[in-house]
């Protein structure tokens, strides 16, 4: 849940405050015919369908955090309403995949690994930057709950240009290091390109070195600017 606290917004929302709230509201009560009217109205107005993902579902589990943490909601409450707001991103999947543009035939197949820690549970943030990656023609292997050395081994197996690893908490801090470093020593890719995100790096995006990650996103649409921008920097690299 934390994982969606402190977004930073660059431009006015395609979904207004008051609907996220009404949204949110809805599925506190278990009104899912209600969010879904919601969803279709903010869709009637020519909305993009990743203005679902960013501008609806995101500050959602984030408006979430606010009821948690002032005691308005218990904490069974949120995580039944954050489990909601997943099964609602894979609902308006399908229309989503649609908006993408046809992939060159020419364009190299691009390969992403996409994780939490293991023994971390914000999987909401994975599951949605899964979504942009795969509409952006990336093969994608994502894993939101992994268990111990299931990322390194999933590497050493098969080839990825980059991993996307996601922190929420400054407890993570020590397993992000480990869990890169082992990254790198056990990838077939030489080259692996480690990106980051997460709550804990919109609060402190100055840790990117510290943990060895090669950049750090701040929302899927960053995250895909970033990772197009390692992997050109590999094939450059390969060239010199």
């Amino acid at each position: 849940m934390l994982a969606h606290r402190d977004q930073h917004v660059q431009q006015a929302p395609a979904v207004p405050r008051e609907e996220v709230v009404a949204f949110t509201e809805a599925l506190l009560k278990q009104n899912i015919s209600l969010a879904n009217a919601i969803i279709g109205d903010i869709c009637q107005r020519g909305a993009p369908m990743q203005a679902i993902y960013l501008d609806l579902l995101t500050p959602s589990a984030r408006y979430l955090g606010e009821l948690w943490e002032a005691d308005i909601c218990n904490f069974s409450e949120v995580t039944l309403c954050l489990w909601r707001i997943q099964t609602m991103l894979y609902d308006v999947s399908p229309a989503f995949q649609c908006e993408s543009t046809l992939r060159s035939s020419t364009q190299a197949e691009r390969r992403i690994l996409i994780a939490n820690l293991p023994g971390y549970q914000h999987t909401l943030g994975v599951s949605m930057l899964s979504e942009f990656f795969r509409r952006d023609g990336w093969v994608t292997l994502t894993i939101p709950s992994p268990q111990p050395r299931e990322i390194q081994d999933s590497l050493s197996l098969d080839w990825f240009d980059v991993v996307a690893l996601s922190a929420s908490t400054d407890r993570e801090i020590d397993d992000l290091t480990k869990v890169i470093t082992a990254a790198r020593k056990t990838s077939r890719n030489p080259r692996l390109a480690v990106m980051v995100g997460g709550a804990l790096f919109l609060r402190h995006p100055e840790l990117v070195r510290s943990v060895g990650a090669d950049g750090v996103a701040e929302d899927a649409l960053t995250a895909l600017t970033l990772a197009a921008k390692l992997v050109q920097h590999q094939k450059e690299v390969r060239l010199n």
